[in-house]
């Protein structure tokens, strides 16, 4: 049985390949990806697989029996993107697509909810069967911004009233002598 990971060279497809690697054989696993070099370093098949491209979806997931739909990441194109995917899907007989979602798809008032939303719709008509993962935000969203964030400010943990303050605050306060 062979397992493709859509977005493998991404923060969520390196984990799951990773993650899968400690559960199956390393050639049961293919990354799917824009960029097949930068998959090199996963230590499984890769294929070059670009969501704006369906003319090449089809051979690249000819032998893949389970899918791992990795939501793209690109805010406006996403239902277009996935529909392209979940064709060729079923097209090459793709037995079980994963995707994944939003929390809350179907009550968040989150702008990306109406293009997972689409998604869904258009996996529940395909005939192709699946699970639907209706993930949070990752923290790893907010880690990541981090490192930019110190270097732009510098911050002084101070609590006062049990409230955090960045140094800038910190100052103005004191010249406000309200701290």
């Amino acid at each position: 049985m062979k397992i493709g990971i859509t977005g493998a060279t991404g923060h969520l497809g390196r984990l799951v390949v990773g993650k899968l690697k400690e559960k199956t054989a390393s050639n049961n696993l293919v990354a799917l990806a824009r960029d097949t070099q930068k998959a090199g370093d996963l230590g499984v098949e890769a294929r070059l697989f670009d969501y704006n491209k369906p003319d090449t979806l089809v051979e690249s997931l000819k032998g893949i029996n389970h899918l791992l739909l990795i939501s793209g990441n690109e805010i406006g194109q996403r239902q277009a993107q996935h529909e392209n995917v979940i064709k060729a899907a079923k097209e090459t007989g793709v037995e079980w697509i994963v995707y994944t979602s939003l929390l809350h798809a179907d009550k968040s008032s989150l702008v990306l909810a109406n293009e997972h939303l689409l998604t869904e719709e258009i996996l529940k008509s395909s005939g192709v069967p699946f699970t639907i993962l209706r993930n949070g935000w990752y923290t790893e969203n907010y880690t990541a911004s981090v490192p930019t964030a110190l270097q732009m400010v510098h911050y002084l943990v101070v609590q006062e009233r049990g409230k955090y303050h960045l140094q800038r605050e910190l100052i103005m306060l004191k010249r406000q002598r309200l701290f």
